[in-house]
């Protein structure tokens, strides 16, 4: 065999084996594109309840299996420096009612008077102004966390200080709308939800948080003093990851039925063996 037989095979070989590392790379990194797109796609805050033809009986007591978790006040941490032992859960059952929470979303014109619209159908402009109201069937923690898309940052609208006192414990079958109570300097109109820039915000996402115990990263009473449209929309911040450990901590399984008007909506948890909060998204969509 001659030496340019020999170099040639050298030549051939090489560049295979690049042609072969070029494919290869090229594959591993649409894997991992198609990897981090399915994990966005898993992290996306999005509506979760199911609806539902049968009619569920919400105020109807079932047994339920309390579940202790880590981002609630009420979880024991365990203090002693010593090696821990195993245990057998503790299994705790009670009788209770299943969790649910009615939503009606409102309009406000400039008189202040409230329109009831579908908050599942509706298309809305930047022009309207917006009232939520929300009412529990037992009482517990209420949070409202408002997103400019599925994964942004929240800003928290409930608790608010106008509204029950500061505080997000809150009693059953009680309407809370947010926002209410605003001074009287304040114009009715302006006494409302502003919607963003269809540019800015295509979509708006409100994601309503009712838990029987309280959350460790969220506030739970706000004593606010300050007086202006900022104080009555937004309470703090909250990051994106905290909203999608929330969710992802949560065993519940979500219905939607008929509210107590036409237009309300009701989302019940069914999930006898993790009964332990509501968490549900809906989503405003605005008219191009």
């Amino acid at each position: 065999m001659n030496r340019k037989t020999i170099l040639g095979k050298i030549f051939l070989a090489v560049f295979c084996v690049g042609i072969f590392a070029f494919c290869a790379e090229n594959a591993l990194a649409q894997v991992d594109q198609v990897m981090v797109s399915r994990q966005k796609a898993q992290k996306t805050i999005k509506p979760k309840a199911k609806p539902v033809t049968k009619k569920i009986d919400y105020n109807k007591r079932i047994t339920i299996t309390r579940v202790e978790k880590k981002s609630r006040k009420n979880y024991k941490k365990t203090t002693t420096t010593k090696k821990p032992v195993a245990k057998k859960p503790v299994i705790t059952k009670i009788s209770v009612l299943p969790l649910a929470v009615q939503l009606r979303l409102l309009t406000v014109d400039e008189d202040g008077k409230e329109t009831e619209v579908d908050p599942l159908y509706a298309k809305f402009t930047t022009s309207d102004r917006l009232r939520l109201s929300l009412k529990t069937n037992q009482r517990g923690y209420l949070y409202v966390i408002r997103q400019s898309s599925p994964d942004s940052d929240g800003e928290i609208i409930f608790p608010n200080p106008l509204v029950n006192n500061g505080s997000n414990y809150i009693a059953a079958n009680k309407d809370y709308t947010l926002p209410s109570n605003c001074p009287k300097e304040i114009a009715p109109l302006d006494c409302s939800l502003t919607l963003l820039s269809t540019e800015d915000a295509p979509q708006e996402f409100f994601t309503v948080l009712f838990t029987r115990d309280s959350l460790v990263d969220l506030p739970n009473d706000v004593k606010s003093k300050r007086v202006n449209l900022q104080s009555l929309t937004n309470e703090g911040k909250i990051p994106f990851g905290t909203i999608v450990d929330l969710i992802e901590d949560s065993g519940q399984d979500l219905v939607i039925q008929p509210g107590d008007t036409p237009a309300a909506i009701r989302i019940i948890n069914t999930n006898v063996k993790d009964n332990e909060e509501i968490i549900e998204t809906f989503i405003i969509d605005k008219a191009k």
